[in-house]
């Protein structure tokens, strides 16, 4: 329930500070948007999963400044299932965040240790942006700014 309200508030503010007026058009690779990364631990993983989780979301918070918000988040009703919540000021954010070593040492250790990640973009990315996120090979769907 507080995600149904937090979410929209978030992206209402982040919009809102960075113009007084913003249209569908006027959105895409210079303005911030909501990643949702949802994961799921293997049996027997849990404790090796969270301290991995632990050292990325803390090397991610120390070195990326274009990463607004990052946090692990645990499903309320399901002890091996969490959700990464992340907020880029832009796509430029979002690739550095792809090619940080961090990220590409959790990802790795996501293959051993995980048994699902989807991912879900609210806001806009460029069409480029999208390919490269596509390319990941994580299931990721966009859920676009209505027009």
């Amino acid at each position: 329930m507080f995600r149904n309200f937090f979410f929209p508030f978030l992206a209402a503010f982040i919009i809102s500070s960075t113009s007084t007026i913003m249209t569908a058009d006027a959105f895409g690779a210079a303005t911030p948007f909501i990643l949702i990364a949802r994961c799921t631990v293997k049996d027997g993983c849990l404790d090796e999963y969270l301290e991995a989780a632990k050292v990325a979301d803390a090397a991610v918070k120390e070195s990326e400044p274009g990463m607004l918000h990052h946090t692990f988040d645990a499903d309320p009703d399901d002890p091996m299932k969490f959700v990464w919540s992340e907020v880029y000021k832009d796509d430029a954010s979002f690739l550095f965040h792809l090619n940080n070593p961090p990220l590409q040492k959790f990802v790795k250790q996501h293959g051993e240790l995980g048994a699902d990640f989807s991912i879900e973009v609210y806001g806009t990315m460029s069409d480029e942006t999208k390919k490269v996120a596509n390319d990941t090979g994580f299931k990721i769907k966009f859920f676009e700014i209505g027009r």
